[in-house]
Parts: C-alpha cells; structure tokens; sequence
C-alpha cells in the first residue's frame, strides 16, 4: 500500500472523529456501539470517497480475520481489493488492508481497555504494514487524561502504527481527542464537545 495513501486515510479518520463524530454524539445521534460504527463508516465513506475509487479500496464493517484458527472481527476495515481477480467471494479479493478500527462505548475504563490485546494481537499477528485506530467514549468516568495505552505500550508495539480516538470527561467537559503514536499528520488534536441536547 503506497504511504500517501495510508497518511490520507489516516488524515481523513482523525479529522471525521474531531469533527464529525464530536458533532454527532453533540446532537444525540450516538447511542451505542452500533451508531458510532454506523457515523464513522457514514463519513468515512463521504470523506474518502475519491481515494476509495482511485486506489481499489473497500470499506468493510465486520471485516473477518483468523489468526491460529479462530476468528475474529474488526469493526471497520479499509482494504484494497483486486475485483478483476477470479474468486468467487469477495473477502479473498482484498489484497491488502490500510486500516483497521475497533470501537468501544460505554461502561468504564477497564470495559474499554478489554480490546487493547485484540489490537496489540492484530498489530504484531496480522501481517500488513497498516494502521490501527481504537475509537473509544466513555460518558460515566470522570478522567484527569483520556489516552488508555500506558508508556510502554506507546513506545512498543503501538510506535508508528496505533491511534487512539478518546471521548470522555474531564473536568466536567465532555472532550473527543485524538492521541496518535504513528507518527501521521498531527499527533494530537483535541474538541470540545457542544451538547445541542
């Protein structure tokens, strides 16, 4: 996958999830796990929509990968496909994968931290040079900060690869941040939500 595309992608989901995804849950529209799902992949598409057809590239919900035999599912996927190929489904068409998001929403910080070894397993297992994006809000804790990886974690596997997308409080202000460790486009950026609710 060339670079320019992987830092356009990864340009275009940090700027929907300050933006766009902070106006969202703003206006009442994000409810549970499935309707952030739902917004992201929504905008994602209108964003990229032009690099998707140029490069090949999908964007999949529910994308399936096995790792030693057992499956798993990553909540949104961005591939590149090779359509002109002769296989009969679609999934053994992807060629390549530039992103892969996991979602969390709701419960605490120890809920949302439950996916971190799926992602650390996808980042050292996987096989493709892609990144991956941790999309999490949390309404019900209070927080001094919002990233969830620990130092080491940052500075080993997560290093060049891994982004964190964090909403919660603090200070009684709901935030939606964006804490990047792969060294694309801006590494941090931060947005106040306003509630039109």
């Amino acid at each position: 996958m060339k670079k320019d595309v992987i830092k356009e992608i990864d340009r275009c989901i940090k700027s929907v999830w300050i933006n766009e995804m902070c106006m969202e849950y703003g206006e009442g529209h994000l409810l549970l796990e499935r309707s952030v799902q739902c917004s992201l992949y929504h905008h994602l598409r209108n964003g990229l929509d032009p690099l998707l057809k140029e490069n090949h590239l999908q964007l999949y919900p529910e994308y399936k990968f096995n790792i030693q035999g057992k499956n798993y599912f990553a909540d949104l996927a961005v591939c590149e496909t090779d359509l002109e190929r002769e296989d009969y489904h679609l999934h053994d068409r992807v060629t390549d994968i530039a992103a892969i998001i996991e979602i969390k929403y709701g419960g605490t910080v120890d809920y949302g931290r439950t996916d971190l070894p799926k992602m650390k397993m996808y980042a050292k297992s996987l096989g493709y040079d892609c990144q991956y994006y941790f999309a999490f809000i949390d309404e019900r804790t209070e927080y001094l900060s919002l990233p969830l990886l620990d130092g080491r974690s940052r500075n080993h596997w997560a290093k060049g690869c891994f982004t964190e997308l964090n909403a919660g409080y603090i200070d009684g202000t709901m935030w939606f941040e964006v804490n990047s460790y792969n060294g694309l486009n801006r590494q941090a950026m931060r947005r106040e939500c306003v509630f039109e609710w």
